[in-house]
C-alpha cells in the first residue's frame, strides 16, 4: 500500500486540538533544529507520513507536558529504543539517569501535567494571549494547498485582505481558513466566482450584529470589551448554527429525492 501524505496545513489540523499554539513557524523551527525531516513535493512544499507526524507530536508533547529543551529531547529520540520515542514508563525528567523506570505513581513526571505546572510554578499567572500568526504569500500557498492564480482570484475579490508591509503581504489565520474552504470547495467543482454569495451574505450578518457590540463596548465596567468580544463570539457561533439549519431545510428535497 502506497504512504499517506498530508500537507502542512492538514498536519496543523490532526495536531490543533492537543496543541492550539502550534504553527507553521514552530513547525519550521523544529526542522531547521533537525528534529523533524519532511519530504518535499517537486513544487517544494512539505508533506509528511504518519510516522513524521507522531514524531512531531512526540516532541511537542514533551516540550508542553515535561518542560524538556530539545536537546534533551533530541537525545530521547537518538536514544535507545527501537523507535526512537519513549516507552511510557521512561523517565523524562533530564536531571535523572537514561534508563530507569518512574519509582512510584507520585513521581513528578507520572503526575498529570497540569498538576506538575501547579506545584513547579505556583505563583505563575495565565500564559499571555497567542499572538496572531502572519502568513506570507509562500506559507499561505503551501498550508492550503491552492495554487498562486486561485489566491489571486480570491484577493480581487475580497476574500481575504493582507496587511501589506514594505513588498510583502502578510495573512492572518482567518484568510488562511478561507482560502483553505474555497480550495475545498473548488475541489468540488465549486468555482470562487460562486462563493461571492457567502462573502455579501457575510457582510450583512456582520452589519446586523455592529450596533449591538459597540452598544456592549459603550457600556461601563472594567471587562466591558472582553464582554462584548464574548458577545460577539455569542452572536457569531448563534449566526452559524442558524445558518447551518436553514441550509438543511432548504435541502430537504434534493435528499429525498435519493
Amino acid at each position: 500500500m502506497s504512504e499517506q501524505y498530508f500537507s502542512i496545513g492538514e498536519v496543523l489540523a490532526l495536531l490543533s486540538e492537543e496543541f492550539p499554539d502550534v504553527t507553521i513557524s514552530k513547525i519550521r523551527f523544529l526542522e531547521s533544529q533537525g528534529l523533524i525531516a519532511p519530504e518535499r513535493t517537486s513544487s517544494g512544499y512539505r508533506k509528511f507520513t504518519r510516522p513524521g507526524i507522531d514524531r512531531l507530536r512526540f516532541i511537542l508533547r514533551e516540550q508542553k507536558d515535561n518542560f524538556l529543551p530539545l536537546r534533551v529531547i533530541r537525545d530521547r529520540l537518538e536514544g535507545e529504543t527501537s523507535d526512537g520515542f519513549l516507552r511510557p514508563e521512561d523517565v523524562t525528567d533530564p536531571s535523572m539517569p537514561r534508563g530507569i523506570r518512574v519509582p512510584s505513581a507520585g513521581h513528578p513526571t507520572n503526575r498529570p501535567a497540569a498538576e506538575r505546572a501547579s506545584t513547579a510554578q505556583p505563583n505563575v499567572s495565565p500564559s499571555p494571549k497567542k499572538r496572531a500568526e502572519r502568513l506570507t504569500r509562500s506559507d499561505l500557498l503551501e498550508v492550503t494547498g491552492v495554487d498562486a492564480a486561485m489566491l489571486v482570484a480570491l484577493e480581487k475579490m475580497k476574500f481575504v485582505r493582507p496587511i501589506v508591509v514594505g513588498s510583502e503581504s502578510y495573512f492572518d489565520e482567518t484568510d488562511r481558513d478561507i482560502v483553505h474552504l474555497a480550495g475545498r470547495l473548488a475541489s468540488f467543482g465549486i468555482d470562487p466566482r460562486l462563493l461571492v454569495a457567502w462573502r455579501l451574505s457575510a457582510e450583512r450578518e456582520a452589519d446586523v450584529f455592529e450596533p449591538l457590540v459597540q452598544s456592549a463596548l459603550s457600556g461601563r465596567g472594567g471587562d466591558t470589551r472582553n464582554d462584548a468580544m464574548k458577545l460577539l463570539d455569542d452572536l457569531i457561533a448563534l449566526g452559524e448554527e442558524l445558518r447551518t439549519a436553514l441550509l438543511r431545510n432548504v435541502t430537504k428535497g434534493l435528499r429525498s429525492e435519493g
